[in-house]
Order: structure tokens, then C-alpha cells, then sequence
């Protein structure tokens, strides 16, 4: 197999994580043939963690913020300066499982151009068809491939620390709008070196809240404002039924301030947009494509 670069670029946001981000770059560059650029961000501008990257993996493109932006924040700076036009996505803690990943994902790229973003399969979690593909309505921020030039007709993420039940779905419902299509492939395989907490911590906790409420109010058109109140209320009822009262006493507290920040930056798609994307996101569709592609 030739070395020659792929026209991807990567992107890596991360925050004061210094082996999971280690592995990560080790596992990109042992890739083949390897991406043409790698971008991380440093959120926070940790400076032990710049001497690592700068030391240890001289080729990394460094980016960094002095304030914490969170990975929507440092998507969205990495996104604008890729120098190609396919960014593939991972965490400081996610990493290709196969060593053809790039070749793999160039393949998916060239038959279907005009697609928004690959979904990768994230092991050790799921597992799917290597020769499948599904239309998803959001898709794992760990682990996809976005085109460049669909991302930039979006708004973006928003730049806030605490990204849980955010980051995705809010771009994953503009893409939708747009027509942006967005297919899931078992060939591609990101592995996710991270054990889901038994109990997120208070910070996160509260985070994930006041996010379930600003998304429908950023996105939802009125007609579907109703439905999001089901989402907020079964949240809060799991938080009740688990006796987490000082992180619904801190969301309350919270959600004011957060909706007035963010409430200007509302720009919600259409009814029938919004109601499709619900639609997908409860029951992905099988995609069918022609051998000839």
C-alpha cells in the first residue's frame, strides 16, 4: 500500500489530558498511508500539554484558546482552519481502530461526495455491517468524517464547556435542514478508550440539564416547543428519582443566565425539518447504493 497522504485533515480537541492524548497521536501517525494534517487544539493553552505535542509530535498542527471554549468551541476554530476539505473527528481519548482508517474513509469520500458526514462505528459500543450504510440524525462527535464545506453553511457549535446533549445534535439538525445527509458505515471503526462514569459528576450533571433545555429553544420551531418539554421533564424526573436535588437546585439557578447568553442566537429550522430529524433520529433508515457508485 502507497504512503501517500490522504487529502483528510484531523482534528483533535483537548483539555489537560495528557496520556489519553498521547495514545490518541501515536495511533494517528501509525496509520497508513496517514492523513495529510493534524490539527489539536488546546483548550485552556495547558502548557505542559503544548511541550508534549510540540516535543513528542513535531508535525501537529497547534492550535489553542486562553479561555475554555469546549470541544464545540475547538471544533468549530479547527473546522475553519483545515486546509482540506474532509476533517475527520476524534476525541483526546478516540482513535482509529483499523490502520486503514484513512484509506477506508477516502474510499466512502470519492463514492459519495455530496454527503455532509460519516458516522464511524465506536467500539468497544457498536458494531455494524462493514458493507451497510444508515441515514442517522446525529452523529458521534468521537468519531466522524465532516466535508468542510457543508459544516461552514452551518452556525457551528456553540462554544460552551459543557458540550453533553449539544454539540451534535444542534449541528446535526441544521445539516438536516440544509439537506445535508448524514450515513453511518461499519467500515469505518473508531475505538473510544472510555468507560462511561456509573455517575456523571455534579458539574456535568448540571451541564447536560440546562443543554437539554437550550437545544429546542436554539433549534425547535414554536409548534415543536411543546414536545421538547417531555425531554426536560423525563430528565428531571431521573435526576428526582436518583435524589440529584443540588443539581436541579444548581440548573435552575443556571438555566436563566444561559438562556438569556444564548436565547440570541436563536434560529430555529422549519417545522417539517425539525419533525423529519425527529423521525430519523428515532429510526435511522437503511441507505441503499448502487454497485456503479
Amino acid at each position: 500500500m502507497t504512503n501517500t497522504r490522504i487529502p483528510i485533515s484531523v482534528a483533535v480537541p483537548t483539555c489537560r489530558r495528557f496520556a489519553q492524548l498521547r495514545v490518541t497521536l501515536q495511533r494517528l501517525h501509525a496509520c497508513l498511508p496517514p492523513p495529510a494534517e493534524i490539527l489539536v487544539h488546546l483548550d485552556g493553552n495547558d502548557g505542559a500539554l503544548r511541550d508534549l505535542v510540540q516535543i513528542e509530535f513535531p508535525g501537529v498542527r497547534l492550535l489553542h484558546s486562553e479561555i475554555l471554549m469546549g470541544p464545540g468551541g475547538a471544533r468549530n476554530r479547527m473546522m475553519q482552519e483545515a486546509r482540506y476539505s474532509w476533517v475527520a473527528h476524534f476525541d483526546d481519548d478516540s482513535f482509529p481502530n483499523d490502520i486503514d482508517y484513512f484509506a477506508r474513509a477516502w474510499s466512502l469520500i470519492t463514492r459519495l461526495p455530496e454527503t455532509a458526514v460519516f458516522c464511524a462505528s465506536i467500539l468497544p459500543m457498536e458494531s455494524h455491517d462493514a458493507q451497510g450504510l444508515w441515514l442517522q440524525a446525529v452523529y458521534p462527535g468521537c468519531g466522524h468524517l465532516m466535508s468542510r464545506d457543508w459544516f461552514l453553511r452551518t452556525r457551528g457549535y456553540l462554544p460552551i464547556p459543557i458540550a453533553y446533549n449539544l454539540e451534535e445534535v444542534d449541528v446535526g439538525i441544521q445539516l438536516h435542514a440544509m439537506g445535508g445527509r448524514c450515513l453511518q458505515s461499519g467500515e469505518l471503526r473508531v475505538f473510544h478508550d472510555h468507560l462511561p462514569p456509573v455517575r456523571e459528576d455534579e458539574k456535568t450533571q448540571v451541564g447536560m440539564m440546562i443543554n437539554t433545555v437550550l437545544f429546542p429553544l436554539l433549534r425547535y420551531p414554536l409548534p415543536l416547543l411543546p414536545q421538547a418539554c417531555g425531554s426536560v421533564m423525563r430528565r428531571l424526573f431521573r435526576l428526582a428519582w436518583r435524589q440529584e436535588w443540588r443539581v436541579i437546585t444548581r440548573a435552575l439557578c443556571m438555566l436563566p443566565a444561559a438562556i438569556r447568553r444564548y436565547l440570541p442566537q436563536r434560529a430555529p429550522v422549519s417545522t417539517a425539518a425539525a419533525w423529519s430529524w425527529l423521525l430519523l433520529r428515532r429510526v435511522p433508515q437503511r441507505v441503499r447504493v448502487s454497485a456503479s457508485v
